[in-house]
């Protein structure tokens, strides 16, 4: 699968590496390749995050339409790289956002103007399980991609915190997606908590924009095993699929995968 690899660090056969949330085992003949700080050249075209199991869960996109390194996102960690947004997409994608600033869960009106497919919503200095979410995004049919769909996310800290002090609103675990040409997107953050007085469950927000539709509400991600979900939050589907996820843990890292089909126009 992969071509070349660019880089000052070294991943060497035998060592394992996640991408999508697989995990595999990278296996080459001869000398070693670069891997942690460059970009990935592969036959595929396609974005993909990637983590290195022993070298310090550093991540990078993966693309085989970019023959160096892309520029950082303003704003974001210093780990998460992105491509610009097309200005016509861009455009439309603003022109759905909701802009009222009375509006307490929006956030589509300030995606910066570099964003990608994937994202680390949470750098590996911070505190708490590790989790990556994927999935994909489908029109309202729940089965054809829904490509350079917008998401915006944002959860609690470990003590079910938003903002502090002079943070945004939404606090520093916030961030957009643009899925891909398979309506795919995937971010890794850290496992939010539930909010102090503990009588919501810990939940991840999430809304939805797209070229064609105004910004939309989902139901927030939830994780199977909380007692504080409610039955009508076990019911709910604003979002075409089950919202509540059931968590897999590999090498210390939790996983779980929320497809999205969109309301309909």
């Amino acid at each position: 699968m992969l071509d070349h690899l660019a880089g000052p660090s070294t991943l060497e056969t035998g060592e394992f590496y996640h991408i999508y949330g697989q995990r595999r085992e990278y296996r080459h003949s001869g000398r070693h390749k670069n891997v942690l700080g460059g970009v990935f050249l592969a036959k595929r075209r396609e974005m993909a995050m990637i983590h290195i199991e022993n070298n310090g869960r550093r991540s990078f996109l993966l693309s085989a339409a970019a023959f160096a390194v892309l520029p950082l996102v303003p704003g974001c960690r210093p780990d998460v790289s992105a491509q610009s947004v097309d200005s016509d997409i861009r455009r439309r994608l603003l022109q759905n956002a909701i802009s009222d600033a009375g509006c307490e869960w929006c956030g589509a009106r300030d995606v910066p103007e570099t964003v990608a497919a994937n994202a680390v919503i949470a750098g590996s200095e911070e505190k708490g399980e590790r989790l990556i979410i994927s999935g994909r995004v489908f029109r309202s049919d729940a089965k054809t991609p829904a490509p350079n769909t917008l998401i915006y996310l944002y959860h609690t800290d470990l003590d079910g915190i938003y903002g502090r002090g002079s943070e945004h609103k939404h606090g520093r675990f916030r961030g957009w997606l643009l899925t891909d040409a398979e309506g795919r997107y995937e971010f890794e953050t850290i496992k939010p908590a539930p909010y102090p007085a503990r009588r919501t469950a810990a939940h991840i927000h999430m809304t939805v924009t797209t070229p064609e539709t105004r910004e939309d509400w989902i139901d927030s991600i939830l994780f199977e095993g909380d007692s504080l979900i409610t039955a009508r939050e076990r019911e709910s589907r604003k979002g075409g699929f089950n919202p509540i996820l059931t968590l897999e843990r590999k090498g210390g890292v939790l996983s779980g995968i929320r497809d999205i089909a969109l309301p309909r126009a």
